[in-house]
């Protein structure tokens, strides 16, 4: 199949990793003489303006059967998991199932990890270019009540501890600093440890495969359809995107003294029969905090409130 690839690239993402992988793709595409347009996203949610204007004049869904005579246009996004989530939003706002490749640029690029992608991005659009259709995948569609919003996740959407590190994170004074060093990481150990510290338990409500599920003491509450969060952290070891099951972790508030042991079971995939752990997986999930939490999709922030949110899964093709 002869393709066309509109490349649309996140300079800044993985505090510039975006670009060094970026001109790797542009010289392998330039080498081997492959058709292709590029665009560099200059500011936040620029992204959404690209697939906009693609959306109305290029691209279009793919059908096994395809009579065109033209080059088939492939949407390819080289940058962070923050880039491919307003990527596949902005689609999902258009009613659009326009196939997408993708290549990790990140810091996280936990949904590379759940594509299981080669590392190497050479390797990646090699794949891109041998294969000849799209592979559908589920991805994480939420809907909350209280404020009226609708989105999609390609990784998690966290109430609690992970959502306060990434509010923490994103909003430490040093943050810039350390960004400009590539020392990011450091903002990010620092705000895991001042939260485990900081944040307290909280009561929420489960509904699930028929029943309803009170928790008094939730401590880190994520839905994912795939095992990683926080940069490779297998936190639901039976999800995958290639079933269609949510995957619903629910962490107790522990003793300080055992957040070492906890985290162990964690990075060792023992923890969902843990006694601090609870496991919960089904087709439709809906979750109900009361008592006013950070919230995060894809580590973008969904704020500090009450929570009234529904999950379900979508299909999404992929070309990779």
């Amino acid at each position: 199949m002869e393709i066309f690839y509109h490349v649309l690239i996140n300079p800044n993402s993985g505090g510039g990793n975006g670009r060094i992988v970026g001109e790797k793709i542009i010289d392998y595409l330039s080498e081997h003489q492959l058709a292709f347009d590029v665009r560099f996203t200059g500011y936040p949610d620029h992204e959404r303006q690209f697939i906009r204007e693609l959306a109305q004049t290029t691209l279009r869904e793919y059908q096994p059967e395809d009579q065109s005579n033209q080059p088939y246009p492939l949407l390819l996004i080289i940058g962070g998991d923050g880039t491919i989530h307003q990527v596949v939003n902005e689609l999902y706002r258009l009613k659009k199932q326009f196939p997408i490749a993708y290549i990790p640029a990140g810091s996280g690029n936990d949904f590379a990890r759940a594509l299981n992608l080669p590392k190497d991005p050479v390797a990646i659009i090699e794949h891109i270019h041998q294969n000849t259709q799209p592979t559908f995948c589920h991805i994480l569609h939420y809907d909350e009540a209280i404020y009226g919003e609708e989105g999609l996740a390609l990784n998690n959407v966290g109430i609690g501890l992970d959502a306060a590190i990434v509010y923490e994170t994103n909003h430490s004074k040093v943050k810039d600093i350390l960004q400009k060093f590539n020392l990011l990481s450091f903002s990010y150990l620092s705000a895991v440890i001042q939260t485990l510290v900081k944040q307290r338990s909280f009561p929420i409500l489960v509904e699930a495969n028929g029943q309803t599920y009170n928790f008094k003491k939730a401590y880190l509450c994520t839905t994912s359809n795939h095992p990683y969060f926080g940069g490779g952290i297998p936190i639901a070891p039976k999800a995958s995107v290639f079933q269609n099951k949510l995957d619903l972790i629910i962490i107790e508030k522990p003793s300080m003294l055992l957040v070492p042991w906890i985290a162990f079971k964690i990075f060792t995939r023992k923890h969902l029969e843990a006694k601090f752990c609870h496991y919960i997986q089904a087709n439709k999930i809906k979750i109900v905090s009361t008592i006013a939490q950070h919230g995060q999709a894809d580590g973008e922030e969904l704020g500090e409130r009450s929570y009234d949110i529904t999950f379900d899964l979508i299909e999404q093709p992929f070309w990779f």
